[in-house]
């Protein structure tokens, strides 16, 4: 994946899947992202945008112009 420089984009992350069966679409989770900028530690995300659920177990993630601004 490509993100631009220094912009707002959303992400996908998923499908996540409940672990007793390992197929139905977990719809209801509490995430928290972290990123690692250019091999850096990781840390949560800047974006005050919440995580919401999208369909089938995938999640939208906004990333801000300050999660983006750093090439690597």
């Amino acid at each position: 994946m490509y993100l631009k420089q220094s912009t707002t984009t959303t992400i996908y992350l998923g499908p996540f899947v409940d672990d007793t069966d390992g197929k139905t679409a977990e719809t209801s989770l509490s995430h928290t992202v972290y990123l690692s900028k250019a091999g850096a530690a990781a840390a949560a995300r800047n974006s005050a945008t919440a995580i919401a659920h999208d369909r089938d177990g995938y999640y939208r993630v906004e990333l801000n112009a300050t999660d983006t601004n750093t090439v690597g």
